[in-house]
């Protein structure tokens, strides 16, 4: 029975250990911090896609929201139906996913730190036991984050670009409704965890805490902060290398994140999917999750390059043709995770939308 290393207990992590650990492959995962889901470093809100993929907990979907709010530097907005988008508890998500591995057969392994790997064999300290142990494998999967100490050592880093997300749990009394507003830094949002608390953020590359504080005394009169959770959001590298022989990367270690929202929890589940299955049944990884969110990620990464070169006039303009009926409609009946299906559309129905073109080159 062929041994699989999988370094990092996030959701693309579990979620590859329970695929594997059914199919009868011997599965350890590997966890640097002593919790599974903490520190939370995610807005976590998804669409409903994510129950295409795994079975839908009350324990874990904290709230559901029907409505976004989308703002343009003049204060106009166009409100968007966004059917079922979940809102997840996200330390509960994980641990689920976790208890969902175990039963398969999966074992964990929590504050053990991944320190290096050659010919086959892994290292990784034991924090409680203060003690190194090398451990053969016929697997190495990277699923441990953003700055991956597995590409690091195998060679599989490449050029990586990040944003810095920060965001605070706030109580405040709200009508269940998502505000993004696109042109605060790369992007900011308000997301309504349930109906006296949000969680408010944005991404920018330098001085998180100023742009925060700028950005929620903005928006909100009176606050009372109940937390504060940041991290590092890696930008889609479409030339990353996600596999050297028997080592593979997936989700946020791969860079599998939407460029324009930050957004890499379905992502990092659908290329797990197409890891196990291509572990299982010897296929080629770099083709499978490529043919599944590849094409995808890439347009995000297009419209988020586009995007970056707005100016207060472009954003209010955008604002102003979705308002309209017809393009609003699209917004509406597409899930925002694959673009592929309906940004022709968009733009076939409006063609001003073209204008920002100008843009690509």
């Amino acid at each position: 029975m062929a041994m699989i290393s999988i370094i990092g207990a996030g959701p693309a992590g579990n979620y590859l250990a329970y695929l594997l650990a059914k199919n009868n492959f011997d599965v350890c995962v590997f966890e640097e911090h002593k919790t599974v889901g903490l520190p939370v470093q995610c807005t976590g809100i998804t669409t409903s896609y994510l129950g295409q993929l795994i079975e839908l907990k009350k324990d874990f979907v904290i709230n559901t929201i029907n409505k976004a709010r989308i703002f343009a530097p003049n204060n106009r907005f166009v409100d968007v139906r966004i059917d079922n988008n979940i809102i997840l508890d996200r330390t509960k998500f994980d641990q689920y996913l976790m208890e969902k591995s175990k039963k398969a057969g999966a074992k964990f392994f929590l504050n053990h730190r991944f320190l290096g790997y050659k010919n086959n064999i892994i290292k990784i300290q034991d924090i409680n036991a203060n003690m190194i142990k090398d451990i053969e494998t016929d697997y190495l999967i990277g699923a441990d984050g953003p700055l991956s100490d597995v590409a690091k050592s195998t060679g599989l880093k490449g050029k990586r670009d990040f944003l810095i997300g920060i965001q605070a749990r706030v109580k405040l009394n709200n009508s269940n409704v998502v505000e993004f507003y696109p042109f605060i830094k790369e992007y900011a949002w308000v997301v309504p965890e349930s109906k006296n608390i949000v969680r408010i953020g944005l991404t920018t590359r330098k001085n998180p805490k100023k742009a925060l504080n700028d950005f929620v005394r903005k928006r909100l009169k009176k606050y009372d902060i109940i937390d504060m959770q940041a991290g590092l959001i890696p930008m889609y590298n479409p030339k990353l290398r996600t596999q050297k022989g028997n080592v593979f990367l997936v989700g946020d270690a791969a860079t599998m994140v939407k460029a324009t929202t930050g957004g890499g929890i379905i992502q990092g589940l659908i290329a797990a999917k197409a890891l196990a299955d291509s572990i299982i049944n010897k296929k080629d990884y770099n083709k499978e999750w490529k043919k599944a969110i590849g094409r995808d990620l890439l347009m995000h990464l297009k419209m988020r390059k586009i995007m970056d070169k707005f100016s207060i006039k472009d954003w209010n303009y955008l604002i102003k043709l979705f308002n309209e009926e017809k393009p609003k409609k699209i917004l509406e009946n597409y899930d925002r995770d694959f673009p592929s299906k309906f940004l022709v559309k968009l733009a076939l129905i409006e063609p001003r939308l073209l204008y920002f073109l100008k843009y690509i080159f």
